[in-house]
């Protein structure tokens, strides 16, 4: 009787601690995740960091989320983000990017961060995002290409890329990282959603050391984290 009730209490301390971490997890995660950065997201970082984007004066954040992008616009007087989702502060319109509620040629630049692999349909979201776009204005698109699994549709190589903006003038497509950077998210990323190797991301951080005119150019590797896609008008 006394073995039975001892068992009893520790499996109720066990799952109060089981539902304890649960609920836990995702603030740790979200904590980790700004204090240790992937490889992919300080590449990101540092591509929007080194783009010239002081004369915009018209700019359309789509996948805003927490809108890290406003200071990169510093000048812009027109500044719309739109998501599929309402953040309170940080959205202005609820729209699909495939059909974006604005008129013609109402923006200078369009940026859109890690939201391409999400969309079942990117062919109407360039369309939108060209359609939308004044003449001579930029798309600034960046997507992962080698990256763990994170419920998206699609990983597009550098050829689909220049495909699928190909009604543009003009279409640069870098590829950000190489193996080592791959690698290390790829590891780093193991255990997810629990951030048992976060903490080694920590080197990431170390990338920012490096001389900005580094941030824009293309890496030859076979392999990269993604991509930064510059389309003109």
């Amino acid at each position: 009787m006394r073995r039975t009730r001892l068992r009893r209490h520790a499996n109720v301390r066990r799952t109060l601690t089981a539902r304890h971490f649960g609920r836990s997890l995702p603030l740790l995660h979200r904590t980790l995740s700004r204090l240790c950065p992937t490889a992919r997201n300080v590449l990101i970082r540092r591509s929007l960091r080194a783009l010239d984007l002081a004369a915009v004066r018209r700019a359309l954040v789509v996948g805003a989320g927490d809108d890290p992008y406003r200071r990169r616009l510093p000048h812009a007087q027109t500044y719309v983000r739109v998501d599929l989702v309402r953040r309170p502060g940080r959205t202005d319109v609820v729209a699909d990017a495939a059909a974006l509620p604005f008129a013609d040629s109402s923006f200078e630049c369009v940026v859109a961060t890690e939201v391409l692999e999400y969309l079942p349909e990117p062919a109407k979201f360039a369309s939108e995002s060209r359609r939308v776009l004044a003449d001579r204005g930029l798309a600034v698109i960046t997507v992962p290409f080698v990256f763990h699994d994170h419920h998206d549709y699609w990983r597009p190589t550098r050829r689909a890329l220049t495909e699928l903006f190909r009604d543009y003038s003009s279409v640069r497509v870098s590829a950000q990282g190489n193996r080592l950077h791959t690698m290390f998210d790829l590891v780093t990323t193991a255990f997810s959603p629990v951030p048992v190797l976060f903490p080694l991301r920590v080197l990431s951080n170390l990338l920012f050391l490096a001389p900005a005119r580094f941030a824009l150019r293309n890496s030859r590797s076979t392999a990269p984290g993604g991509f930064l896609v510059l389309a003109q008008k």
